[in-house]
Parts: structure tokens; sequence; C-alpha cells
């Protein structure tokens, strides 16, 4: 089947863009209100990265298309919680962003853990599925939030569930993810302690892991490439002997 053009993911270097892009997301988006402009804009650009990065990676069609249609319902209720909130369910939204991120962080860990050179945009690659990890467990926690106001508690007050900018969230959910523990934030209910070392865990390992298996990579190729000489040279050296015996 032929891949069409995608915006991140067409190649390695669209990976700066699209890290760059969560990198002003994770900073920026919490530090302001948006406007309903700018979370719609955030809506579009969210479900493109979806599927582009489905057209770009994945190579099972109905897998492409089932991605395509989730990024469609996420857009829609999207749509729907910002023009017709009484309509809207804030926890189909939430739970259709987590499977999103989800699908998400599995399509960019793929393309950037596949076989070939080790390049500094799949370095990028890698710390973009990094800052994912924490964009998914923040929805993760919202959803936790919406059943339970009272799972995660704020030193500022309580996080607000029905709120479609979940910034404490966010920072909560990188504060974890990166062991930093300020102490302001912590959870109370069962399940977001639950998720809370599962991040933990996911967010030490991860980068143990994508070291290793990095540096194992570019450590085979150079091995290859030492090898593929070394045959070269044995190839000439034994042609030069032939040539002389002659």
């Amino acid at each position: 089947m032929r891949r069409p053009l995608t915006i991140f993911f067409g190649g390695d270097r669209g990976m700066a863009f699209f890290l760059a892009f969560l990198v002003l997301t994770t900073i920026f988006v919490p530090m302001i209100t948006l406007s309903q402009f700018w979370r719609v804009a955030l809506s579009l650009v969210f479900v493109a990265t979806l599927i582009s990065g489905a057209f770009a990676i994945i190579q099972n069609r109905v897998l492409i298309y089932f991605v395509v249609v989730l990024a469609i319902s996420t857009l829609a209720a999207d749509l729907t919680a910002e023009f017709a909130p009484a309509h809207g369910s804030s926890t189909i939204e939430t739970t259709l962003r987590l499977v999103c991120l989800s699908i998400l962080v599995i399509m960019t860990l793929k393309r950037t853990l596949r076989p070939g050179p080790v390049t500094l945009y799949r370095v990028m690659g890698g710390i973009a599925g990094y800052v994912l990890i924490g964009f998914t467990w923040a929805f993760a926690y919202q959803s936790v939030v919406q059943q339970a106001p009272g799972a995660i508690h704020f030193a500022s007050g309580v996080a607000d569930a029905s709120s479609r900018q979940p910034s404490r969230l966010i920072y909560f959910s990188f504060v974890t993810l990166t062991t930093v523990g300020y102490g302001d934030a912590y959870p109370v209910h069962p399940a977001a302690r639950s998720l809370a070392v599962a991040e933990a865990l996911v967010g030490q390992l991860y980068i143990a892991i994508l070291i290793s298996s990095l540096v194992g990579m570019a450590l085979q190729a150079k091995l290859a490439s030492v090898g593929g000489a070394s045959v070269a040279n044995g190839s000439a050296a034994e042609r030069s002997e032939e040539v002389k015996m002659i």
C-alpha cells in the first residue's frame, strides 16, 4: 500500500517537529487558559498527528482504519464538548484521548526503535515517547478524578474534574513520571495511587531500556560496518596476492 505524505512521521526529521510540539504543549499549555479557538486547534493537530502516524507506521489496513475512526471519534467528542456541552460526555472524551495517546506512544516507540542507524532524530523520537507517556497518564488520572473528585489532593485545592484543561493533572503526572515529588500533590484514592506507582516505575525503566536499546543498536550498526569493511579489505588483499602470483 502506497504511503501518503505525513505530517510528523514522514521521516526521522519529523520527530524534531513532533518533539517541539509536545514540549511547547507541556510547558506553555498548563500556564495559560486556552480560548475555544486554540482548544479546537490543538484537537485538530492531535487528530492529524495520530492519523499521519497510523499511515506511516502501521502495516495492517484494518488497524489503520480503526485508528482513523478512533481519531475522528475523539475529534467529534472534543467538538461536542466545546459547542454542545449538554450533549457531551467528559468521561467518553477522556477515554478516547487516553486510548489515542496510548496508540501514539506505541507508534512513536516503534518508529524510534526500528532497525537502522541511530540518529539524533531517533533520539528525539525517544524523548517524544517519554513526554507522551506523561500525557497519557495525565488523562488516566483525569478519568479517575472524574469518578472520584478527591482522588488526588492538591495543596491549593482539588483539581477540577470537569475542566477540559487538566493543567494540574499534567503537572502531577510529570512530577510523578520523573519521581521529583515536591509534596504539594499526592494521590489519595487507591486507583490513583496504583497509577502513580506504575507511572514512577515506567519513568525509571523507560530511560534505562531506551538508552540501552539505542546504544545496542548503534554498536551493532558500527560492528556491522567494521565487519563489512574488513571483508572488503580481505577480498582486496586476496586479489592482490593473486595478481602477484601471476
